[in-house]
């Protein structure tokens, strides 16, 4: 019996992997998927399954050998389910890998990579726990944290060896995905054995991590979010702002577009904050307008332009009609976990 090397890729999907990261991670793993498909090695052992995370965990591919692995089509949601996902990994490699008994040779020893910007938004110790107890050394887990607000003191206690990709670009996430593909290449010719950084170093930009001295965690409020719908056009988008500079404040940075299904998944509410830490704002993608404001009672935030301010306009949410003023007033704004 042929014996197999599954690879598993978690895939951290969370809002602060939306437009352009996303965009980059999608066209790292079409590129990873055509290299492997044209290794020899890795057509014979190499099977791959990806599982992302938000809002919820999904398999979006099952373990499947490299040639027939669709190059998966990638969505952001709420919230960053990690123990989830790990909870998900132990269901699918007990469902899915062969294991060795005395009469036969099962798979090799699968290999987990979990690819994120971030920190874990549910609890991740117990599905560690219920990993761990399958088999203490059920895989070899690799965790790999993209940008300068990874949870490095997080991930080193889930995984095996702990990799930093120091900025998040589309150059930095294009050599990540090279590298991924070389390691499983590199794997494929020996199963037996894990990553070895002697045969398949490190790209420009990427360095292993002390597990024993990680990266000091920067904290859970560096960015926020927040869903707006548009007054004209009632389409969703995202307001995203970042902590400014020794300050207590967040500069707006900028909006990006959603899906109409973008809660399909449920919402992952992050505590309320006061719209006076909030420093400007950014246009809406639908009709410009650059202002923002709330509805008094069903709570959710619309786009507001020049033209509404001292008029009475209609919430696109719930329809209730308001008084449109401009205040100086501070109020408390519902933000996501990213």
């Amino acid at each position: 019996m042929l014996r197999r090397l599954p690879i598993y890729v978690l895939l951290d999907c969370s809002e602060s992997m939306a437009g352009q990261r996303l965009q980059d991670v999608e066209v790292g793993l079409y590129s990873m998927i055509s290299s492997l498909s044209r290794n020899p090695y890795a057509i014979e052992t190499a099977f791959l399954s990806f599982i992302t995370f938000a809002a919820k965990a999904k398999v979006i591919t099952p373990l499947t050998e490299v040639t027939a692995v669709p190059p998966p089509s990638l969505s952001c949601r709420p919230g960053t389910s990690l123990g989830a996902a790990l909870d998900l990994l132990r269901e699918s490699i007990g469902r899915e890998v062969v294991q060795t008994t005395k009469e036969r040779k099962g798979d090799f020893k699968p290999q987990v990579f979990i690819i994120t910007d971030g920190y874990p938004t549910d609890d991740w110790r117990k599905p560690l726990e219920r990993l761990r107890a399958v088999r203490p050394h059920l895989a070899t887990i690799y965790a790999i944290g993209c940008g300068d607000e990874a949870d490095f003191e997080t991930l080193s206690q889930i995984a095996d060896e702990c990799i930093h990709v120091k900025t998040l670009t589309t150059e930095s996430l294009s050599k990540l995905f090279l590298w991924l593909s070389a390691s499983v290449q590199s794997q494929s010719v020996s199963p037996e054995g894990g990553v070895s950084l002697d045969k398949v170093p490190l790209e420009k930009g990427m360095e292993l991590v002390d597990k024993a001295r990680p990266p000091r965690f920067s904290g859970r409020d560096q960015r926020l979010y927040f869903h707006v719908t548009c007054r004209k056009t009632r389409e969703l988008y995202m307001m995203i702002f970042k902590r400014s500079p020794g300050g207590m404040g967040y500069a707006a940075q900028e909006n990006l577009k959603l899906p109409k299904d973008f809660f399909g998944d449920g919402t992952m509410k992050a505590p309320p904050i006061d719209s006076s830490l909030l420093e400007g704002g950014v246009d809406c993608p639908y009709c410009g307008a650059i202002g923002w404001g709330k509805c008094g009672f069903c709570g959710h935030l619309f786009c507001l332009d020049d033209e509404a301010i001292g008029g009475e306009i209609v919430c696109p949410v719930c329809e209730s009609r308001l008084a449109a003023s401009e205040s100086d007033d501070s109020f408390s704004v519902d933000g996501s976990q990213g």
